[in-house]
């Protein structure tokens, strides 16, 4: 994933992750825009149809990614030598999501220990409330990506 500062146009400042398509499941989701706002860590993605449900609404699990993504934006500047890894996402969903405007989050990192990060935030939509979140998520080493699709076991790190 590319992480590149925008210079011109509407979304100059904004910092933004990108996946060229690669089959992986980030690469169907769409840029993620984020960047350092007044009050914290600001997040952005636009929508269209391939994120809407059966009603016509934006996705329950379209947002809930886009949270994923929100709560590794709010901790990315706590990472310097390792990833992490998301241990729990709890969402509350207050509104309908609207096909076709952009949604926002905003957030914050509540405590952070040796291993543990604990965020929380709020998903917007026009100034509405669209879902509000809270997360935990561990660091873990930092390991060489695989060059295949992806690891053939799981990771021995244990949660603890």
């Amino acid at each position: 994933m590319s992480r590149e500062l925008i210079t011109e146009g509407p979304d100059a400042g904004w910092i933004c992750w990108r996946r060229e398509p690669d089959g992986r499941f980030a690469s169907l989701l769409g840029d993620f825009l984020f960047r350092q706002g007044e009050h914290g860590v600001e997040c952005r993605m636009a929508t269209d149809r391939r994120h809407s449900n059966g009603l016509g609404y934006i996705h329950g699990g379209f947002i809930m990614s886009f949270i994923d993504m929100a709560m590794f934006a709010f901790i990315y500047r706590q990472l310097d030598n390792s990833a992490a890894v998301t241990l729990s996402c709890a969402t509350d969903f207050l509104s309908a999501g609207i096909v076709g405007k952009p949604i926002e989050a905003s957030g914050e990192i509540l405590k952070e220990t040796g291993k543990m990060l604990f965020v929380r935030g709020l998903v917007t939509q026009d100034g509405v409330n669209v879902a509000s979140f809270t997360g935990t998520m561990r660091k873990v080493p930092r390991k060489p990506r695989p060059d295949s699709d992806g690891h053939e076991g799981r990771p021995s790190a244990q949660v603890d």
